[in-house]
């Protein structure tokens, strides 16, 4: 039997991570998250007729919503603001875990979020619509 403290040994350091869109690697973040993602379709659904009888079916949807946190005095930012065609073009961004790489080469600006001013440091969360993303194990870290 093993002793759950045979699992305690594992190691997340958030300097691991490296976020680069189109290249670029942002340099200033937010507290909290540096990114979340999320998947809009499930891998696999259930139909059933009316009798009951289920049939898996197995999704291949990779359309995925992408938030990277990032501080308002970032570069980045500052691209958005001046360069109509960076809100418009597709962006490849790759970001590394020491888990996973996250990769996409199809992410869009969704709009300019939501901003706020007050006495923190400025915080922008640049959401990215993904027509496919996808997630795969960091076999560097392994």
């Amino acid at each position: 039997m093993q002793s759950i403290n045979e699992f305690t040994d594992g190691r997340w350091d958030v300097a691991d991570m490296v976020v680069s869109i189109d290249g670029i690697k942002p340099k200033i973040y937010t507290s909290g998250d540096v990114f979340t993602l999320s998947f809009n379709e499930d891998n696999i659904t259930i139909s059933s007729d009316v009798y009951g009888n289920g049939i898996t079916v197995i999704n291949h949807n990779g359309q995925a919503d992408l938030t990277i946190n990032l501080s308002r005095l970032d570069p980045i930012w500052k691209k958005v603001l001046e360069e109509q065609a960076f809100k418009e073009e597709a962006h490849k961004i790759v970001i590394y875990t020491p888990v996973e790489i996250i990769s996409t080469s199809s992410a869009s600006i969704a709009k300019i979020p939501d901003l706020n001013g007050n006495n923190e440091a400025p915080t922008v969360g640049l959401q990215f619509h993904c027509v496919r993303a996808s997630v795969d194990p960091n076999e560097d870290q392994k």
